[in-house]
């Protein structure tokens, strides 16, 4: 009997001291979250820095504005920098759907040449909103929104016609937003330009099979080996988030240098970024998984716009990665040849995957400088 009293005694004990020891580990993860949220709370003031001369005053002329404003009768958000709001004014359109670039993005020149406006789109960043309804977001309502921002952007700054940038879904974006609406567009330019995602996602597979087998990665031939892609309702979500992680490892995906982590490149700079709210923060990651399922994401994976848009009014400039499987380089190589415009160039970039413009940011100016705006070294106009 006593034995048994003894065991009973020491299982409580036990009990006793296990339970301590993971109120501890809870209190102290519980700890450790209210600091690090209140750390994020302090870097998210939604406050932007204005552009400073040598003496430090305000640079005459230049702007940085946080603006909210009704777009598709929702309201939207942006943010506008330029160190001379004489420059041409230039439209970025970003990736995803959902996926807001300017934390990532911003610092590499273009406000030294343009007044560049970095639009949140519908459903992502600081134009989230829980309260929305996805299906609503189709490819008509995403041109239409960027018409309207196109427009405001003509009227506010005095211009008859804009420059227009998009990168990866935002070049999807772009190429059918010139193709509707010419007339409002000095030149566009894609980054990673998407023609015919249906095909690109089927030679990124090979591609990464390919390579899985070369170097004898079983884990990552085991798992694509459960997915067959016979069309576009086969590329789930599920296959999109392997895909990305697979051609990351492998340098084919977002960056060619695959040792940059998204940590590094996307979750950092979004903590650290003042110009947003927490809300806006939480937006930037909700809109990416809010957006999956929308029309506009659909149509990104069944319209080839190498046969619905084989000509363009306007110059036409594209710029890739010579390692992107993710929206596929010898796809947007060929689009170039057979696409109809007054000017056309393509630039392939030889050190950089889907991600041409984070990898090689130097040349993505100084094609933009020379070629594009025509501004020679020195400064100058070119002739």
């Amino acid at each position: 009997m006593k034995m048994f009293k003894h065991k009973s005694i020491a299982r409580k004990r036990v009990l006793r001291m296990i339970g301590i020891i993971l109120g501890t580990v809870i209190g102290a993860l519980l700890l450790f979250c209210f600091v690090v949220l209140l750390i994020v709370w302090s870097w998210s003031p939604s406050k932007i820095e204005p552009y400073y001369d040598d003496s430090g005053k305000a640079l005459p002329g230049s702007i940085s504005e946080i603006i909210h404003m009704e777009i598709g009768n929702v309201e939207q958000g942006m943010i506008i920098k330029g160190k001379d709001v004489n420059n041409p004014v230039l439209l970025f359109l970003h990736g995803g759907p959902g996926n807001p670039q300017y934390v990532i993005f911003s610092d590499i020149g273009l406000e030294d040449y343009f007044t560049v406006c970095w639009w949140d789109q519908h459903g992502s960043g600081m134009s989230y909103s829980s309260k929305r309804d996805c299906e609503s977001v189709t490819l008509e309502q995403m041109v239409s929104d960027t018409v309207e921002v196109t427009n405001y952007l003509r009227q506010r700054f005095g211009k008859e016609k804009i420059y227009l940038m998009g990168q990866s879904f935002g070049s999807f974006l772009g190429i059918n937003t010139v193709d509707r609406h010419p007339e409002l567009y000095e030149a566009y330019i894609g980054i990673n330009q998407v023609t015919n995602q249906l095909e690109s996602e089927k030679l990124g597979y090979e591609s990464m099979m390919y390579i899985a087998q070369a170097s004898g990665d079983k884990e990552s031939i085991q798992k694509l080996d459960k997915y067959q892609l016979d069309g576009a309702d086969t590329i789930t979500n599920d296959y999109l988030a392997l895909r990305s992680s697979i051609m990351l490892k492998q340098g084919t995906g977002t960056f060619h240098n695959n040792s940059t982590t998204v940590f590094q490149y996307a979750i950092m700079p979004l903590l650290k970024a003042r110009e947003y709210t927490l809300s806006d923060k939480y937006g930037f990651i909700a809109g990416s998984l809010f957006m999956l399922n929308s029309p506009v994401n659909k149509a990104q994976f069944t319209t080839n716009v190498m046969e619905t848009i084989p000509k363009i009014d306007i110059p036409v400039y594209i710029l890739h990665g010579v390692y992107d499987r993710q929206a596929s380089y010898e796809l947007s190589q060929r689009y170039i040849e057979i696409l109809k415009a007054p000017k056309k160039e393509f630039y392939a970039f030889e050190s950089s995957a889907h991600g041409a413009h984070m990898e090689e940011p130097e040349r993505v100016i100084e094609i933009i400088r020379e070629d594009i705006l025509g501004i020679g070294k020195e400064g100058n106009i070119s002739d």
